[in-house]
């Protein structure tokens, strides 16, 4: 008779958070029994049939986050027990409240936990929370935040210890962040944008990315040089602007007025610019941070239509031969939060 061997995701989960506690200096038994908790509680989180996805921020020192962020609005919701179901509560009560750049934050105390919302910045261009806690983040700071990038796919992140990536899908072990090669787009977007500008133009450009990832769209994009202002030859099979959305001079006359109608104009232009890439085809962005067209299909070489992968693998591999011939770079990303990216160099 066959013996059972049982495989516990609990186990390996639960050892992983405890290595990285440790990377963090944030050892605490109620945060490594917890932590696993909340990794398998917000795969396909759902409130009401909604799908969230909820930013959870675990910190020691809330004055500390304040001053970080610069005074961030919170609304504290409740306390408990330092227990994992405490943790979990968190979650239960505060998912439902993270809409519109809400975050939620549990808060170590000696003995309790505190949980509320927080929201940092005063525009959809403000540097985000994770941005200032943990990508920028001091050393000094003990945070780190949990949250479901894309479908099936958890990160971990703090500001000393390896990021853990927690696959629940069926392709091959994730060896690192779909963001970076979303971060690494983006920046081809914002190559030719003023100084001054480029870090809030690349702020809302996250957003974006991270809106369409999230709702766990495949999508496709690529690159031109913002002084064509004609589409080349291969990309006219599309819907192009007759006036490009020029994200760039919409955030400039944000800082300049910093007025509810400067701000409305960005909001419309997140809505149109996630629905544009939530359609079929590509997207056509400039490196000067505008959207010059989408909805556009390229012919396959005939080379390319016995390649194994579905249609937007082959044109992703259509594109990437055109870089240096017509456009700059190249994105895909798949329904399953795959991203691949390539450029010029």
């Amino acid at each position: 008779m066959k013996n059972t061997k049982p495989i516990s995701l609990k186990q390996l989960l639960t050892g992983s958070s405890v290595d990285f506690l440790r990377q963090e200096e944030m050892q605490c038994l109620a945060t490594q029994d917890g932590l696993p908790e909340l990794i398998s509680q917000l795969l396909y989180y759902k409130e009401e049939g909604k799908a969230l996805y909820p930013e959870i921020y675990i910190f020691d020192d809330l004055e500390l986050i304040k001053k970080i962020l610069n005074n961030p609005q919170i609304c504290h919701i409740g306390k408990g027990q330092k227990t994992k179901d405490t943790m979990l509560k968190a979650l239960k009560k505060c998912a439902p409240l993270t809409e519109g750049g809400w975050v939620i934050y549990i808060l170590r105390r000696e003995d309790e936990f505190e949980y509320g919302v927080l929201k940092a910045g005063e525009s959809i261009v403000s540097t985000s929370v994770s941005e200032a806690l943990i990508e920028s983040g001091s050393t000094d700071v003990k945070a780190i935040l949990v949250h479901q990038i894309a479908e099936k796919l958890i990160e971990v992140k703090g500001i000393k210890a390896d990021t853990l990536l927690v696959s629940y899908g069926s392709n091959d072990a994730v060896s690192d962040s779909p963001l970076k090669n979303q971060i690494d787009f983006i920046k081809t977007i914002v190559k030719n944008v003023k100084d001054e500008l480029r870090d809030p133009v690349t702020n809302f450009l996250k957003k974006v990315f991270l809106e369409v990832l999230q709702k766990g769209h495949g999508t496709l994009a690529c690159v031109i040089d913002s002084k064509k202002k004609t589409l080349p030859i291969k990309l006219q099979d599309g819907i192009e602007l007759r006036e490009r959305i020029n994200i760039t001079e919409a955030i400039a006359d944000l800082l300049d007025k910093k007025d509810l109608q400067a701000n409305s104009v960005l909001e419309g232009y997140f809505s149109l610019i996630t629905g544009m890439m939530e359609s079929d085809g590509i997207t056509v962005f400039t490196n000067n941070g505008e959207i010059a067209a989408y909805n556009v299909f390229v012919k396959h070489p005939p080379k390319l239509t016995s390649t194994t992968g579905g249609a937007r693998s082959r044109t992703f591999l259509t594109l990437c031969k055109m870089i240096k011939k017509g456009i700059e770079s190249a994105y895909i990303q798949s329904q399953d939060g795959k991203i691949e990216f390539k450029d010029g160099k």
